[in-house]
């Protein structure tokens, strides 16, 4: 039962990054740093993580499933209440800009809650071989998530949305209990689940995430963001 704290510990530091983001008192630059962070972030997980997986699966019927992973979040999109706006001087003091980043952390979180599940099930896998090799995996996965939690308290800073937060942070949990009772899940299941959140993550990246750091492409915090998220993924990578 201890394979299980690990998973756990994994999607609480989502919850550490929300934290260590209310003390902070410069949430503007803070906001800024997250979002570029938090791109650098998922580009390695889509480049270093996710599509490495659906290659060792090697099964091209997959390609359906990212399309679907894509067509899913787009749906969402339009379904989830946002605003569309031009980004203008002290922006972020705005309701407009404001409900477009809860709009953005609403879809994020849904994509990340289900490869935070994904994940909890191979830490457990993992762990239950080599609790030590466990620890490490754990400990790329914590690394990995802080960042996140920075993002998504940015993108909640009135703490909405507390209900899909402790989902996201149990997420790994769950992930690992539905490894202890019903055992392994096949490869091809196990890749799905891969592919939608990769078309899911591709999305949020490229029409979500990727214009508000190029809104602020100009700015020191959003420089100072891409190094961090550099030296987090050689970090990661490294453990």
């Amino acid at each position: 039962m201890k394979e299980l704290l690990l998973p756990l510990i994994s999607g609480l530091f989502f919850l550490i990054g929300i934290i260590i983001y209310r003390l902070i008192k410069r949430k503007k630059e803070l906001t800024i740093i997250s979002m570029s962070c938090a791109m650098i972030i998922i580009i390695g997980l889509i480049v270093g993580d996710l599509i490495p997986h659906l290659i060792e699966i090697n099964n091209y019927n997959l390609i359906l499933f990212v399309i679907i992973g894509l067509v899913f979040i787009t749906l969402l999109d339009k379904i989830v209440p946002h605003h569309h706006h031009e980004h203008h001087e002290n922006d972020e003091k705005t309701k407009e800009h404001q409900e477009h980043l809860k709009h953005i952390g609403i879809i994020t979180i849904l994509a990340l809650l289900l490869h935070n599940y994904v994940e909890g099930m191979a830490l457990y896998g993992v762990a239950i071989e080599n609790f030590k090799s466990g620890i490490l995996m754990c400990l790329g996965i914590s690394l990995h998530n802080l960042p996140f939690g920075f993002q998504i308290a940015s993108y909640n800073a009135k703490e909405k949305n507390k209900i899909l937060v402790i989902l996201l942070v149990l997420s790994g949990l769950f992930g690992g209990i539905t490894i202890y009772l019903f055992g392994n899940i096949s490869h091809f299941v196990e890749g799905i689940i891969i592919a939608i959140t990769l078309g899911m993550i591709l999305h949020i990246l490229i029409f979500e995430l990727s214009k508000e750091v190029f809104d602020n492409i100009k700015k020191k915090e959003t420089f100072y963001g891409i190094i961090i998220g550099i030296i987090l993924l050689i970090i990661i990578n490294l453990i």
